[in-house]
């Protein structure tokens, strides 16, 4: 039952292989989904964006809005019998967190008009009605003395396809509760895991996995929350796929069907550490973007959204990091200095021993221009140059 409904709830079903994961059809490198979850749900609202139920601003805490009334509707279940005009509600609310999530990752890479279609029908009055038959049938067999008829083979069957109706129903409304608990839930973990990243001796698998656990059990408890887990229950099958789209290959995959939107959050997140992959946080621009190699990064390769010329952030930073070594008068040339004498010594011209004379002799000057401004506004220009360092280190190209 829980595989026939996954199917039909978009996002649930992932193919996890060689450090990608497969939505949609689209591949992405694990980690991905999780490192956007943190930035696209929770976008800032631009100014007058309030009227607009289907702008990608703050999703996580819109859909947090739609839980009164299918808490309502879970507490009529559990009383026996639905409320019409409650039930109405609920599916006025899967309508609107449909279009509040029709444009974010990875709801866009599936057939959201297909699930709308499912759910008007799932939710709609005759829906409801038919539920409604079903726990009244139910209780009043329950009611019946021990000596009562035991329903025929038929009955049976009726009864049994009822009781899918209402599961899917049950199971369906289950995820959309909670998929705004499971989006704060995930931000609060990863705010917190990125913001001890610093603290860690190496970023390697077994720090990156053990700071994981340590942030876990911290995420808070919110009003409706369920802490994000390290515990799930999606259903696994290994399957041959294609390489690559025009391939001939085939390698193993391993399809990932979840009934929590939180599963694949953290299914993602995990998958990511084991190959390497983290988010961190752009210095830059404040966004979170995913580190997936060895190298010292502070900045993303995003664009920076308040540079007009829409370089990335690394560029950006590489151009401030130019812009100030220019814009300094005594230290630009000394640099500039101590970079020839270093390509001197990697081309064979000067020796090892030379170059050391000749780099505290130019630091030399650098100190002395700090302090001295005379000396900086007169003889630093050329005692920095190469003639005269190479001349007073006894240096003859």
């Amino acid at each position: 039952m829980k595989n026939n409904i996954a199917q039909n709830i978009g996002c649930f079903t992932a193919d996890f292989r060689d450090k990608k994961v497969i939505v949609g059809g689209k591949v992405f490198p694990v980690g991905h989904f999780f490192v956007n979850s943190l930035n696209e749900y929770w976008k800032e609202a631009p100014a007058g964006a309030e009227s607009d139920p289907s702008g990608d601003w703050l999703i996580g805490s819109r859909i947090l809005s739609t839980h009164l009334s299918m808490w309502n509707v879970q507490n009529d279940i559990v009383a026996g019998r639905l409320d019409e005009d409650s039930a109405a509600k609920v599916a006025e609310d899967i309508r609107y967190i449909l279009r509040v999530i029709r444009c974010a990752k990875p709801f866009r890479y599936f057939d959201l008009n297909a699930e709308k279609e499912r759910c008007d029908t799932l939710f709609g009055i005759n829906s409801v009605q038919r539920i409604n038959r079903f726990l009244q049938e139910r209780a009043q067999y329950a009611l019946q003395s021990g000596n009562h008829k035991r329903p025929n083979s038929s009955e049976i069957k009726r009864i049994s396809g009822e009781q899918v109706h209402f599961d899917e129903y049950l199971a369906t409304l289950d995820y959309y509760y909670k998929l705004g608990d499971d989006m704060n839930a995930a931000f609060d973990f990863g705010v917190g895991f990125v913001k001890r990243l610093a603290a860690l001796e190496k970023r390697d698998e077994s720090h990156l996995v053990t700071l994981a656990m340590e942030c876990m059990a911290q995420v808070p408890f919110g009003r409706w929350n369920n802490p994000f887990q390290n515990v799930m229950s999606p259903n696994v099958k290994y399957l041959a796929i294609l390489k690559k789209a025009k391939s001939t290959n085939y390698v193993l995959s391993k399809r990932m069907i979840f009934v929590r939107f939180g599963d694949f959050l953290a299914t993602d997140f995990f998958e990511g550490i084991h190959a390497g992959h983290y988010p961190l946080r752009c210095e830059n621009c404040g966004r979170y973007y995913l580190k997936t190699n060895a190298r010292l990064q502070k900045y993303c390769t995003l664009p920076d959204p308040n540079d007009p010329q829409r370089r990335t952030c690394q560029a950006v930073a590489a151009a401030k990091g130019r812009a100030a070594k220019e814009r300094h008068p005594l230290k630009y040339p000394y640099e500039n200095r101590m970079k020839t004498i270093r390509t001197h010594v990697k081309r064979g011209k000067i020796t090892e021993q030379q170059a050391a004379t000749a780099a505290r002799i130019a630091k030399e000057c650098i100190d002395r221009a700090l302090y001295d401004s005379a000396y900086a506004n007169t003889l630093y220009k050329t005692e920095i140059g190469q003639d005269f360092i190479y001349n007073t280190a006894g240096i003859i190209l």
